[in-house]
């Protein structure tokens, strides 16, 4: 690892667990202050109809949230190592790990708030939460993460080839004034499946543990349904993969990145453990399920993969396209 990522994985381990420990300040705080007004046992989960069914001792609560607290910035921590060749998903994470540090903040230091209203003598049973306080959360999970997405700071673009790919590439035959394009649309059925049984069960937990905890469980489940299909494009700008229904989110690697691109077959699970966009140390991709895919052998040495039908088509045009890029005088 360069000086340069090292540097960059640090300042992404910074903007992914700083909220955390910063969490647990302000909810040790906040108990300090309201201890002499809270109720034994206090209300510690807020269910449906905006009614508190769990209890515990407010001692209890605050060791169980600050051990949550540490425990998950731990987790975003490790997370942080593991995707240290993928910096894209890198920078993904660290943002996802602190605005998640600030909503569980912000719901915490609420729920005791909550508590302290009906003061030490009261009902912890007529505890609400209003669910205008869950949106807060989010929101401010929100606004921490679009602020540490510039924190996280870009990486440094990879020089870009220069040499043509070897002689023994397989290319499209092009004319000089021909200008092609390839796409396909790939998809599994394992994504489809987890997506809607997650929808599914959003709605159940809307029914009973009340809509904020459902809209946690649907924001897992509508990336899933969007990103279960996507359209993969090989052409002049390189790889490109969207959803199949929308424009939004793309992922390109340019055509100057690629210094040879082929073909072969992968095993979701045994080459990279799973389904969804994969990282792994020299070799990161969109993997919706085993077979044909195209590979990319990057200017860092690295390999970027897409599993779907026709790959070698695929590679033999950005082959031809890199040649025409790098040659003297081409033209793309």
């Amino acid at each position: 690892m360069s000086m340069s990522m090292s540097m960059s994985t640090a300042r992404r381990l910074l903007v992914a667990v700083l909220p955390y420990p910063l969490a647990c300040a302000a909810v040790a705080f906040s108990y300090r202050s309201l201890r002499d007004r809270l109720p034994n046992p206090m209300a510690t989960h807020i269910g449906s109809g905006n009614k508190a069914d769990g209890f515990d001792d407010p001692g209890a609560f605050l060791a169980v949230s600050l051990t949550v607290f540490l425990a998950v910035g731990v987790v975003f921590a490790f997370l942080i190592w593991l995707t240290r060749s993928a910096p894209g998903q890198q920078r993904g994470v660290a943002v996802a790990g602190g605005g998640m540090g600030v909503a569980l903040g912000w719901i915490v230091v609420g729920i005791l708030r909550a508590n302290a209203d009906v003061g030490a003598g009261g009902d912890a049973a007529d505890v609400t939460l209003p669910g205008w306080q869950a949106g807060l959360a989010f929101a401010a999970g929100a606004v921490y993460g679009l602020l540490g997405w510039p924190a996280a700071g870009r990486d440094k673009a990879p020089a870009p080839a220069t040499e043509p790919a070897p002689a023994d590439a397989a290319r499209l035959p092009l004319a000089e004034s021909e200008s092609a394009s390839w796409t396909r649309v790939a998809g599994g059925r394992a994504q489809v499946g987890v997506g809607a049984i997650t929808l599914v069960s959003a709605v159940l937990i809307g029914f009973v543990a009340g809509w904020p905890a459902a809209l946690i469980c649907a924001a897992f489940g509508v990336p899933l349904v969007l990103l279960c299909r996507v359209r993969v494009s090989a052409d002049r700008r390189g790889i490109t993969v969207t959803p199949a229904v929308l424009p939004w989110p793309r992922l390109n690697v340019p055509l100057e990145r690629i210094e040879e691109a082929g073909h072969r077959s992968v095993d979701a699970l045994r080459d990279l453990g799973g389904w969804g966009y994969k990282a792994h140390p020299g070799v990161s991709g969109i993997v919706l399920r085993s077979g044909d895919a195209i590979s990319a052998r990057l200017t860092n040495g690295s390999e970027f993969v897409v599993t779907v039908d026709d790959a070698a088509t695929a590679a033999a045009l950005l082959n031809t396209l890199a040649d025409r890029e790098r040659s003297i005088g081409g033209r793309a």
